[in-house]
């Protein structure tokens, strides 16, 4: 069982890295904060830690999850085009989407094993 309090955290957290993705993508380049030289890497490691938080937020919806975050990368990519010096590219859509999925398919994997586990311990 998951302590009520840790999971409020945890989707806090996700609903905090998902507000800020659509904010990061939507405000002006010149405003977008880097972080590191490959803004691929940015990207990855961004939806990747959605994803993943996503996941342990809402284990049970897993389907909606990923197609949520696959709607969300090309929504997000196709509204850059409504920006004055933004522009939605295919490729970026892909990074995105793939390091979603990435992210939730790890944190479904986690959960699996613990929960595994758990059973292991409880004798079950």
């Amino acid at each position: 069982m998951v302590d009520k309090r840790v999971l409020g955290l945890v989707r806090l957290a996700a609903w905090i890295l998902v507000a800020a993705l659509i904010t990061i993508t939507l405000v002006p380049i010149g405003l977008r904060p880097v972080v590191t030289a490959n803004p691929s890497f940015e990207r990855a490691a961004a939806y990747a830690a959605a994803g993943l938080l996503m996941i342990a937020s809402y284990p049970r919806h897993w389907p909606w999850v990923l197609a949520g975050s696959v709607l969300l990368a090309g929504g997000l990519e196709a509204s850059q085009t409504l920006t004055g010096t933004r522009h939605g590219r295919f490729d970026d859509f892909l990074v995105k989407a793939g390091a979603a999925l990435i992210g939730e398919v790890a944190g479904l994997a986690i959960l699996s094993w613990a929960g595994h586990r758990l059973r292991m311990r409880a004798g079950g």
